[in-house]
């Protein structure tokens, strides 16, 4: 196990958080690849775009799989004056302790989280566990418990 996904495992054992941690021997960093290798309908995938504002503040915008996260609503939503920008791989690393490709809303760091409506109209979804291996399959009422987020339409 990497340290990013035993810092997600390690949060949701830590706090007792209703979901369950799942590791694999294969790539899940794309959608594609996650369906493949997990057995998972891609209705239940989610993506946890990270971006930064141009004061640095971190963004993470969870969509369905099959959408894309607009730049232009996270302006809009968060009340900024530019759009923010896609965060590197160095960043989302240095900023969230988490691999692109295993990008999560969990734990809740010091991250602004924005989640799409379609997410939260499912029962449960799956979102990124800190790496491109892992991933973490939770309600997204017990989601929703444990982050504080705000309900925004983000995606395009």
């Amino acid at each position: 196990m990497s340290k990013y996904s035993g810092n997600i495992k390690n949060f949701l054992i830590e706090n007792n958080i209703k979901a369950e941690f799942l590791k694999f021997d294969n790539s899940v960093h794309s959608v594609r690849e996650a369906v493949e290798v997990s057995g998972f309908p891609v209705e239940r995938f989610t993506k946890s775009i990270v971006m930064l504002t141009s004061d640095n503040d971190i963004v993470i915008a969870v969509v369905a799989a099959e959408n894309r996260a607009s730049t232009e609503r996270v302006r809009k939503a968060l009340l900024l004056c530019q759009r923010p920008r896609l965060a590197s791989a160095e960043e989302s690393e240095k900023y969230l302790g988490q691999q692109l490709g295993g990008n999560s809303p969990l734990p809740p760091l010091n991250a602004k989280v924005l989640i799409d409506q379609k997410v939260l109209e499912k029962e449960w979804i799956l979102v990124g566990g800190g790496d491109d291996r892992s991933l973490v399959k939770i309600s997204t009422e017990e989601l929703t418990r444990v982050i504080l987020y705000t309900e925004v339409r983000v995606r395009k």
